[in-house]
């Protein structure tokens, strides 16, 4: 499993963030040292007949202070995105194992059978539950349940001609009409349990066998042991 890759890319992060917001204010606190030292030599040499106008430097003390308060609160902001981070990737490991529901338009198939979610906006006339493999032909079509609301089922991993079909990733689709022959709103989903954790472009990913689920897409999280014990 991919764990690694959790945190060092959290780690990876964290230095370039910290890196940053240490070399603007050392850069900051270089540039506001000359400026003092410039400011002390010409109120040491300044002609008494016509001093400096304080109103000038004050201005620039002023600027000075707002950007060393800007850099400041940007070192803040940097620190609560790395916190941000960490309980996402301690959040993320915590699915490991675990088994999960997740809004998909593709299943697993695992060990000849897939579990597969699908959500009917209303109730419908007909409904068929609509699988293609990865060539995107059609290897079976099973009618489903067409009542309002959520439903699970259990494919069985056998083509249309009842010849047991490889595991791996099929796409997943329900087509449904009412009773006026409209097209039915429906959104499918998968359960599986998670076997790796993985961070892609900035977004945490779980691994069920070889389908990847982004995070944002689980709805629910049980433990294997209970669903297990559930179905025995």
């Amino acid at each position: 499993m991919t764990v690694s890759n959790v945190s060092n890319s959290t780690a990876t992060a964290s230095a370039t963030s910290s890196n940053g917001g240490v070399s603007a204010l050392s850069s900051f606190s270089k540039n506001f040292d000359n400026f003092l030292t410039l400011l002390t030599k010409q109120l040491q040499y300044q002609d008494p007949l016509s001093p400096l106008d304080t109103n000038q430097f004050t201005q620039q003390l002023v600027q000075f202070t707002s950007v060393e308060q800007q850099i400041q609160t940007n070192q803040k902001l940097d620190s609560l995105i790395t916190v941000q981070s960490d309980n996402q990737a301690m959040a993320a490991l915590s699915f490991l194992n675990n088994v999960i529901e997740a809004q998909s338009d593709q299943a697993m198939l695992q060990n000849g059978s897939a579990d597969i979610t699908y959500d009917l906006s209303s109730g419908a006339e007909t409904a068929s539950l609509v699988i293609k493999d990865a060539n995107g032909e059609t290897v079976r079509i099973m009618p489903v349940d067409t009542t309002t609301g959520s439903h699970e089922l259990t494919w069985d991993g056998k083509d249309q001609k009842g010849n047991q079909l490889p595991d791996g990733v099929y796409d997943i689709s329900v087509q449904a009409v009412d009773g006026q022959g409209a097209q039915l709103a429906v959104t499918t989903g998968l359960r599986g349990k998670v076997d790796a954790v993985q961070r892609i472009n900035g977004e945490f990913h779980l691994s069920v066998g070889d389908l990847d689920v982004p995070l944002s897409k689980v709805g629910s999280v049980r433990s294997a042991t209970a669903t297990s014990s559930n179905q025995t």
